[in-house]
């Protein structure tokens, strides 16, 4: 989770971590920022909802939600890795 984290901080810093060479390159890499950016909007929501919990109390309902939007945003992460990042990583040690 840690190295898909640190990926993640590299492609928002401007790593292109996926650049296939047919027509639909440009749709791919879409589809690949786009789902990093749910990662982000799914981490957000779930942290500002765990502070509107702390204001107006527990409840049972919003720390379920909680605990599902954190899983999603590692789901979303690990998807994201698979899809994007590992083909780079395969091709570089091919290449090393």
């Amino acid at each position: 989770m840690q190295r898909a984290i640190g990926r993640a901080y590299q492609r928002l810093q401007g790593a292109h971590p996926r650049r296939p060479r047919n027509r639909y390159s440009l749709l791919v890499e879409i589809g690949c920022d786009v789902l990093l950016g749910a990662v982000v909007l799914s981490s957000l929501a779930a942290f500002a909802l765990l502070a509107w919990a702390m204001y107006a109390g527990f409840t049972a309902a919003a720390i379920a939600l909680v605990i599902g939007l954190v899983g999603l945003s590692a789901a979303l992460l690990l998807v994201w890795e698979r899809v994007a990042w590992e083909p780079l990583a395969e091709r570089l040690s091919e290449i090393s």
